[in-house]
């Protein structure tokens, strides 16, 4: 049990500062790394040791969703916002202080270096280099004609898109998201899909993003309709109410974060589906915005009803979702 207080994050003015109060809050909480792991897993996330230990042992800082899963594994869950903000601070102090630095290159560095010297090759007869070139062009040519004309995806297909992950691992993000009609249910409600629905305390009157029963979605229909590499709009179809995209209200406080299905879909929001970086499951995928904003079930929640807004990143379960065909009816 924690007896010597908290650890207070916003103390970091740096980032060695920042990853001393990681460890400090693990040796306050006197959890191992293999407690920590086992309590990310009963919270239905993926925090691997081999992780842990080149976050507290290196001199980067954690991304932020290995952040907040190694918080919330400490037991200091209503901390994340916290950890997430002196994160951030801490990264931009990191940022400004490295500026001034490349402001001040001495002119000489700038200056174009000089070619070094080819060495002289000796001169190749001229019938030699045409042989050669006809050889390279029949060659070239017979391949064209065994290979015949591509018959694959063209770029602008619903195909793979191989594109690095915070790890550095490559990944085929978009390869697993159906086409077509789908049913999007949150991680943490599978039983529950994203449809419309009103506000639940009543603040905003136009019909919203929320979880529901899957079985009350019908008739209305859920594409995901791409928008460029791995980024698509969430766009809904009604046969009374018409076709419209979801995009984020900022007007008010009652609204912000909000997702409301417009007409104009080429203004709507577009958000980067990925396939989510703490779960250890292949199927389940976050819908990212702009400035570390994802999509999430408002609170975690798990009641019908509750509403699906933009927030904060934070790597948890009520920001993961399940992607899969629509059943036909």
């Amino acid at each position: 049990m924690d007896t010597r207080g908290n650890t207070d994050p916003a103390e970091a003015r740096d980032v060695t500062e920042f990853l001393a109060l990681l460890r400090e809050l693990k040796e306050r909480r006197g959890l191992t790394y293999r407690q920590l792991e086992q309590r990310a897993a009963e919270q239905g996330e993926v925090l691997a040791r081999s992780t842990l230990a080149d976050v507290l042992g290196g001199r980067r800082l954690p991304r932020p969703e290995v952040l907040a899963v190694f918080v919330r594994a400490c037991g200091d869950g209503e901390q994340v916002a916290a950890w997430l903000d002196a994160r951030e601070n801490v990264a931009a102090r990191s940022r400004t202080a490295a500026t001034p630095g490349a402001e001040q290159t001495p002119p000489d560095s700038r200056r174009i270096p000089r070619l070094p010297r080819v060495p002289r090759v000796p001169r190749v007869p001229l019938l030699l280099v045409s042989a050669a070139v006809l050889a390279l062009a029949a060659l070239t040519a017979w391949m064209l004609i065994s290979n015949g004309p591509s018959t694959g995806p063209s770029a602008d297909s619903s195909a793979d898109h191989s594109e690095p992950t915070p790890d550095g691992k490559a990944t085929a993000r978009s390869a697993a998201i159906p086409a077509g009609w789908v049913r999007i249910r949150p991680a943490v409600a599978p039983a529950l899909c994203v449809t419309d629905g009103l506000v639940q305390d009543g603040r905003y009157d136009s019909l919203v993003a929320v979880q529901r029963p899957c079985g009350e979605v019908a008739p209305q229909r859920t594409r995901l309709e791409r928008a460029g590499t791995d980024t698509y709009r969430i766009k809904w179809v009604h046969p009374a109410r018409g076709e419209g995209c979801l995009t984020v209200l900022s007007a008010g406080r009652s609204a912000d974060g909000l997702l409301e299905a417009r007409d104009a879909c080429e203004a709507a929001d577009t958000f980067r589906v990925d396939r989510a970086p703490t779960t250890g499951k292949a199927d389940r995928y976050v819908f990212r915005a702009a400035g570390q904003q994802c999509l999430g079930v408002k609170g975690a929640r798990t009641s019908a009803g509750t509403e699906v807004m933009l927030e904060r990143c934070t790597g948890g379960k009520g920001q993961t979702f399940h992607i899969e065909p629509a059943p036909t009816h």
